[in-house]
């Protein structure tokens, strides 16, 4: 979801309003004020978008009247029914694939806007609201400036550096000070992590308050994941580590991410040391 914030942000550069299709707890993250951000978001996870994919198309009420109001759809999707549905209420629609067949993700996703006058540009890293920041300060509050954050996750156990490793980069960085420790649905108290001390624990914040939180650290190191992209979208120095996937078109979008690939596909093989000299590195970039 974060990897269309380059699509989002041409066609808000170009005039446009924006609003998102999506499910709600990641189309949340898009939800906001910023040049980068859609205005509205319809629930892709209630019972009448089910009409979408019939032949019938979508019947009278609320789902129909939205999206009527919408002059434009790009529809990210192989299923023809939606597209057709679509065609159906809005005077033009897009169909573009969601697999990207070439260059990065972000390109590609960005790749329709030129249909609707607009030229593609980079997104702007995200910036706090009052309100954002409001909700975060709990956790501010507990970490010094410039803080270490780590998320050891993902949705695929291939692409996670072993947690162990995790833990002695804590110990190699956190130099006695406390830490942010990110955690979601997928993981499990306990652990290596969990067992280091001065860890500010973050399990499943709201995507926006997280990346709040995220705008003021010093460093985050995670894998291939949403919050990784999420780090990076609101301007944190950025680690994400990969293997099996391919940072060419998979990595994070922002101007302070660096990029480490195990060279053998496996994750695992991603020495301490090999993190440790990236981190040590001049910082890419600021927002």
């Amino acid at each position: 979801m974060l990897l269309l914030r380059r699509a989002v942000a041409s066609l808000r550069t170009a005039g446009h309003t924006v609003g998102l299709l999506a499910p709600v707890a990641p189309g949340a993250a898009l939800v906001g004020r910023g040049p980068a951000d859609v205005g509205t978001l319809l629930p892709w996870d209630r019972a009448d978008v089910a009409s979408l994919l019939t032949a019938a198309g979508v019947p009278p009420g609320a789902l129909r009247q939205q999206l009527a109001t919408f002059d434009a759809a790009v529809a990210y999707t192989r299923n023809a029914a939606i597209p057709r549905s679509l065609a159906a209420l809005v005077t033009r629609v897009v169909v573009h694939d969601p697999l990207p067949v070439a260059g990065h993700a972000s390109d590609w996703l960005a790749r329709p806007v030129t249909d609707f006058g607009a030229s593609v540009v980079a997104p702007p890293c995200q910036a706090p609201t009052r309100e954002e920041d409001s909700a975060a300060r709990p956790w501010l509050d507990g970490l010094p400036e410039e803080f270490l954050a780590v998320h050891a996750g993902s949705g695929s156990a291939p692409k996670n550096w072993p947690e162990r490793r995790f833990a002695a980069l804590v110990e190699a960085l956190s130099g006695g000070r406390p830490w942010l420790l990110i955690e979601g649905p997928a993981e499990t108290a306990g652990g290596p992590l969990r067992e280091l001390p001065r860890a500010v624990l973050a399990r499943e914040l709201p995507p926006r308050v997280l990346g709040a939180v995220l705008a003021r650290a010093g460093a985050y190191v995670g894998n291939d994941s949403g919050v990784s992209h999420l780090a990076a979208a609101w301007g944190a120095p950025t680690v994400a580590l990969f293997g099996p996937t391919d940072p060419e078109v998979w990595a994070p979008v922002g101007p302070r991410v660096r990029v480490l690939r195990a060279s053998s596909g496996r994750i695992q093989d991603l020495a301490v040391d090999d993190v440790l000299v990236l981190l040590s590195a001049p910082k890419a970039g600021e927002c």
